[in-house]
């Protein structure tokens, strides 16, 4: 019985696991940086220089006002985020 519920617990949990987010990480050159109207939302814009369509855009939210601030347009970072399929993309972590 013992068995059962460990077999049944180390199942859940990797069924758990899988359904998270996946985390992307890739140079990323900022274009482009926004806020909302509110400024409630901060975001910024830009591409992939690593990708032979440099040309494609996309827009990555970030969480914190004070994260934004230091972020500078023009410059290459090295950026993680969230990607998933139904919301969109969250800065998890920026180096320079």
């Amino acid at each position: 019985m013992k068995k059962a519920f460990g077999l049944f617990m180390i199942l859940s949990t990797l069924l758990l696991a899988s359904c998270g987010g996946v985390s992307t990480t890739s140079s990323f050159v900022v274009i482009e940086k926004g806020q909302s109207n509110n400024n409630k939302e901060y975001w910024i814009k830009g591409y992939n220089p690593n990708m032979p369509n440099k040309e494609e855009t996309f827009k990555i939210m970030i969480k914190e006002k004070m994260v934004w601030n230091l972020i500078e347009e023009e410059v290459d970072y090295f950026v993680t985020y969230s990607n998933n399929e139904n919301n969109p993309r969250v800065l998890e972590d920026i180096q320079r």
